[in-house]
C-alpha cells in the first residue's frame, strides 16, 4: 500500500468469522446479500454462488445476465465431485464475415471484420449459455428450488436497486454503444437519454419478467419458449446469425478441471477454452525460480512468471473438440466480466466467472435481455485455433478457481479483467500462500501486469515497476488509480476451523460476507 494513506478511500468489503452457514464474495453489495439470503435459505454453496451471480446480471446489467455466457468450477461435498461447467457462448451456426484489410491512423496494420459486426449488433451475438448453465449447476448440486434462487434477482430488477460505482463507470466507458439500437437506449439509460449515476435508482421490470419466466420454466423458456421467440424475431429482423437451431441445440458442456499444486495447496481451475492452467503454470515458475524477499525482488520475479506464462499460452488455446495446441493470438477480450464465488459449512464451494464481453448494444425488445458480443473473442480469419466455426466456443481467460488443502476445499477465487485475471489470481495467491499475507491484504495490494512486450503497473507501484520494465527490456505502462482494469477480484479462504475470510475486491466496491 503507499505510505501515508489508503489507496481504496477506506472502502471494507471484506468480513471474517466463523463460519455458520457459509461466505459469498460478490462484485457488488447488493448482489453480495442475495447470496446471504439463500445460505440463510438452507441453501448450499452453489446456491449461493448462482443466486449472487443472476443478481449480478441485474445490478451490473452490461457485464453479465441471462445474455452472456461463461464458466464454473464447483465442489460438491456430499459427491466428492470437483468438475467445470462450461457455458461459454458458441458460433451460430450461419456465422460468416467478410474481411478487409486496414491501416489505422497511427499507422498499424490489421485485418478487420467489415462493418466491425463481430464488435457490436445483432452480428456480434454468440448463443447465450448463461440460462442453461446456471440451472443446470442448480438442478444437479443445489438444493433449493429455481424459484428460490432466482427470488432475489427477480426482487432487484423488479423494485430496483441502487446504482454502484462500477456499475456507473461501466456504463459511462459503453457511453454510445448505449445507443446502438432504441430497445438498449430505453432499457439501460434514463427516460432523458442521459446516463444513470452512481447512488441514482434503476429497475428492470422486463428483465424481472424474464428472470421469473426462468425461474418458472427454466433454461427452456431461453432456448425455445418464450424468450427465444423474442429473441429470433429481433435476429431476423436485423439480419443476425442467431437461429432458432443454434438455441435449441445449445448445451453445457462439463470439463475435466485444469489442475496444478502450489506451496501445498491442489489448484482446480477451468480448462481450455480457458485459461485456467496459466494459473498454476505462473505459480510453478514462482517455485522454481525463487523469489527474493524485496518489493523489487518480488516484482521481478512476478514479472518473470508472468512472460513465461503467457508464453505457454501462446502454444495453444481454443475449443478442444475443434482443435489441436497451436499459436493464439489473445485479443478482443473485454475487461468487462462478472466474478463471484461462495462456500459453506458441509464443504461445498463454487465459483462462476462469466460475461457480456463488452456486450452488443442489442436488448431483445420487450425482455430486458442484453445480448453479448462475444463472437469478438473468436479470429474471424480461417486456419487459428480460435477462428469461428458453426458451434465452436471462443478462448477466453475466464478462469474460476477453486484451492484444496488435501480433499477440503481452502480457498475460491476469481476475477475479472481479460488477460488481467491470470495475473491478478497469480499475484493474489502468491502474496497470500506464498508470504502469508491476509488474504484481505493480498487482495489490496499493489498490482503488476507482464504480458509480451508490455509491463503494465498501478501508478503507486511505478517506482518499483519502471525500472523493472527497463531492466526486462518492456514498454511500461500506468494504470492510473486503483483502476478495476487491473483487475477486480472476489475470493474467500476457509481455515480448517471453520473461519472464513471473504473479500470483495475495492477496486470494484465488492463485497465479501460471512454467515
Amino acid at each position: 500500500m503507499p505510505e501515508g494513506g489508503d489507496a481504496y478511500g477506506g472502502w471494507v468489503g471484506w468480513e471474517r468469522a466463523a463460519m455458520t452457514r457459509g461466505a459469498v464474495a460478490c462484485g457488488n453489495a447488493d448482489a453480495s446479500q442475495a447470496g446471504v439470503e439463500i445460505l440463510e435459505a438452507g441453501g448450499n454453496a452453489i446456491d449461493a454462488a448462482i443466486a449472487c451471480a443472476f443478481a449480478m446480471g441485474v445490478v451490473e446489467p452490461l457485464d453479465s445476465g441471462l445474455g452472456a455466457g461463461g464458466f464454473m468450477t464447483l465442489h460438491h461435498a456430499a459427491s466428492g465431485t470437483t468438475t467445470c461447467l462450461d457455458f461459454m457462448g458458441t458460433a451460430p451456426a450461419a456465422a460468416r464475415y467478410e474481411l478487409y484489410q486496414a491501416v489505422e491512423p497511427a499507422g498499424d496494420y490489421a485485418i478487420k471484420v467489415k462493418g466491425r459486426y463481430n464488435e457490436h449488433g445483432h452480428r456480434s451475438v454468440a448463443v447465450p449459455g448463461a440460462a442453461a448453465g446456471l440451472c443446470e449447476a442448480m438442478e444437479r448440486f443445489g438444493t433449493l428450488p429455481r424459484r428460490i434462487v432466482l427470488a432475489p434477482s427477480i426482487r432487484l430488477a423488479s423494485e430496483g436497486f441502487t446504482v454502484a460505482a462500477k456499475a456507473a463507470l461501466r456504463m459511462a466507458r459503453t457511453a454510445d454503444l448505449l445507443d446502438l439500437t432504441d430497445e438498449c437506449r430505453r432499457v439501460l439509460k434514463k427516460p432523458d437519454g442521459s446516463l444513470f449515476q452512481a447512488g441514482d435508482r434503476m429497475a428492470m421490470p422486463d428483465y424481472g419478467r424474464s428472470l421469473a419466466a426462468i425461474a418458472e420454466h427454466g433454461p427452456a423458456a431461453f432456448y425455445s419458449g418464450a424468450l427465444a421467440a423474442g429473441i429470433l424475431a429481433d435476429m431476423a429482423a436485423h439480419d443476425g446469425f442467431l437461429a432458432a437451431a443454434d438455441l435449441a441445440g445449445y448445451r453445457v458442456v462439463e470439463r475435466a478441471p485444469a489442475t496444478g499444486a502450489y506451496n501445498g495447496r491442489r489448484i482446480a481451475s477451468m480448462s481450455p477454452p480457458s485459461s485456467g492452467g496459466l494459473v498454476a503454470a505462473g505459480l510453478a515458475a514462482l517455485e522454481r525460480q525463487g523469489v527474493a524477499d524485496t518489493a523489487e525482488g518480488r516484482a521481478e520475479a512476478l514479472a518473470r512468471a508472468m512472460l513465461a506464462m503467457f508464453e505457454s499460452r501462446r502454444t495453444g488455446l481454443g475449443d478442444p473438440a475443434f482443435v489441436k495446441p497451436a499459436p493464439i493470438p489473445t485479443r478482443g477480450e473485454s475487461t468487462e466480466t462478472t466474478s463471484l464465488c461462495a462456500m459453506d459449512a458441509a464443504g461445498n464451494a463454487a465459483c462462476i466467472t462469466y460475461s457480456n464481453n463488452n456486450h452488443s448494444g442489442v436488448v431483445v425488445p420487450g425482455t430486458g435481455i442484453l445480448l453479448n458480443n462475444q463472437m469478438r473473442l473468436f479470429h474471424a480469419w480461417e486456419g487459428s485455433p480460435n477462428s469461428v466455426a458453426p458451434g465452436k466456443r471462443p478462448a477466453s481467460s475466464m478462469m474460476p478457481t477453486l484451492l484444496f488443502d488435501g480433499d477440503r476445499p481452502a480457498m475460491a477465487i476469481g476475477a475479472s479483467g481479460s488477460t488481467r485475471i491470470v495475473t491478478a489470481l497469480m499475484q493474489i495467491v502468491f502474496h497470500h500462500l506464498g508470504r502469508g499475507v491476509p488474504l484481505e491484504q493480498a487482495v489490496r495490494e499493489p498490482r503488476l501486469h507482464a504480458e509480451e512486450d508490455t509491463l503494465m503497473a498501478d501508478a503507486d507501484y511505478r517506482g518499483i515497476a519502471e525500472p523493472l520494465a527497463a531492466r526486462l527490456g518492456l514498454n511500461f505502462v500506468v494504470s492510473p488509480g486503483r483502476d478495476p482494469m487491473m483487475a477486480s477480484c472476489q475470493t474467500i479462504a476457509v481455515e480448517a476451523d471453520g473461519t472464513a475470510t471473504a473479500v470483495g475486491d475495492p477496486r470494484a466496491r465488492a463485497q465479501g460476507r460471512v454467515v
